[in-house]
């Protein structure tokens, strides 16, 4: 509901009561009711935010341990008032210590291991030293099939073989033929001793001779040919070029593994691993570094509770043997003179608040006392309430630095959102509203005068008139009384 419609129910109210009351005074027969009035006026109309709140500290530091540890010392009091880099308390070393010992035993682990990987790698020489081989097993190979080659060449061709058989039978042909001859002359000698004019039968046989020691030596070079077996040595000399070439198979293949190992995976893994353990020792490093919690700021020092309050109500602290954790502060430093309100705003009026829109503060421990101040911060998370309600946390300074004001002092902040300026005005109870209608009762000459009236900007208190009446008006304020137009009234 808006703040005028509260103000007009309220209103309502009043004015249902005020017609009962005036039913009984009907039956008395009062001849005049007493009224209160106030005049009409012009002025500015502030519109405003209330909300309850605490004071608290503007300037704080929590004390947050480095790690979870028992306290071995406590330096200093709950309210004492210390300085920036005051010892507050100490952290037992010696868990942190042994820490600090193993996050070095795992960097160490873990450097070694990335070390086995780079060792893995091969260098440049071995891939030098890889291709030479490879080279190496080729020219064996080559020279393998050279060597094989050059035994099949020493065995008689089918052409040699052919010419051979040729040979012979030529040199066969040759003898036949020489043969005949001789055989011929010779049967021409035994029949005619001296036949004239015949070749000498002696030239005959020599020639016959002669032919048949060709034929002897063409068939011996044939046989010669036909009896040369070279399959061992040919076998040999293959199985060495399949050996020749299964080691440059070995050769190449060793040297395509070299020069396309990729350990990049296994390194980047090892030195991942490397830079877990370094930053685990720069932690317990840390965390044993800050083994002393020290103030970070000048203020005076504040014991935080540790825990749940025990069976008698004592609610633990930070002493020596208490156990800490980084989740909770044990420590609190606050700057009592740097005091702020921080008044718990409504979710309703929250929007219509902004950062610097002046405000008063009032606080239950100084009931004659008002603070100007501003808002200085809207904290855009909400908190609850104890009844459930939503509300949120604005920021008011308190300055000047007054001794009196103590963290922890509740009261009341009225934020000023907006201001009419220079408008007329009357206070909410003269105002009514019925059937739908607004308007006033106007007092004139001891009568009042209902009279309809424009509104406009609402306060908690006030209300802008825009028309139907004029600065100076004199108008009634509710009252018990019922008010009718017309009506015979008496000023009080």
């Amino acid at each position: 509901m808006s703040s005028r419609g509260k103000i007009l129910a309220a209103v309502g109210a009043l004015v249902v009561v005020g017609a009962i009351v005036a039913a009984v005074a009907f039956t008395t027969a009062r001849p005049a009711a007493d009224v209160e009035t106030v005049q009409v006026e012009v002025r500015d109309l502030s519109v405003t935010v209330t909300a309850s709140g605490r004071v608290e500290s503007g300037v704080r530091a929590d004390v947050f341990p480095p790690t979870a540890g028992v306290l071995a010392e406590v330096r200093v009091t709950d309210g004492q008032r210390v300085t920036a880099g005051t010892v507050l308390a100490v952290l037992d070393t010696g868990p942190l210590e042994i820490a600090v010992a193993q996050a070095e035993a795992g960097l160490a682990q873990a450097e070694a291991g990335l070390s086995s990987v780079d060792e893995q790698a091969p260098t440049s020489a071995d891939v030098a030293a890889a291709r030479a081989a490879t080279d190496a097993a080729w020219a064996a190979y080559r020279s393998a099939q050279a060597g094989a080659n050059a035994v099949g060449s020493q065995a008689p061709s089918q052409s040699d073989l052919a010419a051979a058989a040729a040979a012979t039978a030529a040199a066969k042909a040759a003898y036949d033929q020489a043969a005949e001859a001789y055989d011929s002359l010779k049967a021409l000698h035994e029949m005619v001793p001296t036949p004239p004019d015949l070749p000498s039968l002696a030239a005959a046989e020599v020639a016959r001779d002669q032919a048949y020691a060709a034929y002897l030596g063409a068939q011996s070079t044939e046989r010669q040919l036909r009896s040369v077996d070279l399959s061992g040595q040919q076998a040999a000399a293959d199985a060495g070029v399949d050996q020749a070439y299964a080691a440059y198979l070995g050769a190449k293949a060793q040297q395509e593994k070299l020069e396309e190992l990729d350990l990049s995976p296994q390194r980047r893994a090892a030195r991942a691993a490397v830079d877990q353990a370094r930053e685990a020792l720069a932690l317990a490093s840390q965390n044993l570094a800050g083994a002393e919690l020290v103030a970070p700021i000048d203020g005076v020092v504040l014991f935080n509770a540790l825990g749940t309050p025990s069976s008698d109500g004592t609610v633990p602290k930070a002493a020596v043997d208490a156990g800490v954790a980084p989740q909770a502060a044990p420590f609190t430093i606050v700057q009592l003179e740097a005091a702020r309100f921080t008044a718990e705003v409504d979710e309703v009026d929250v929007e219509l608040v902004e950062e610097g829109m002046n405000a008063t503060v009032r606080l239950d421990a100084f009931a004659d006392r008002s603070f100007e101040t501003t808002v200085t911060e809207i904290r855009p998370a909400a908190t609850l309430t104890p009844t459930g309600g939503t509300v949120f946390p604005v920021y008011l300074r308190l300055a000047g630095g007054d001794a009196n004001i103590l963290l922890g002092m509740k009261g009341d902040a009225t934020i000023e959102v907006s201001r009419v300026q220079n408008v007329t005005t009357v206070p909410v109870e003269a105002l009514f509203d019925e059937a739908g209608e607004t308007f006033v009762y106007v007092v004139d000459d001891g009568r009042l005068a209902r009279t309809p009236v424009e509104v406009g900007t609402f306060t908690e208190t006030a209300v802008e008139i825009r028309s139907g009446i004029s600065d100076g008006t004199e108008v009634a304020l509710s009252s018990a009384t019922e008010f009718e137009d017309g009506m015979t009234v008496r000023v009080r």
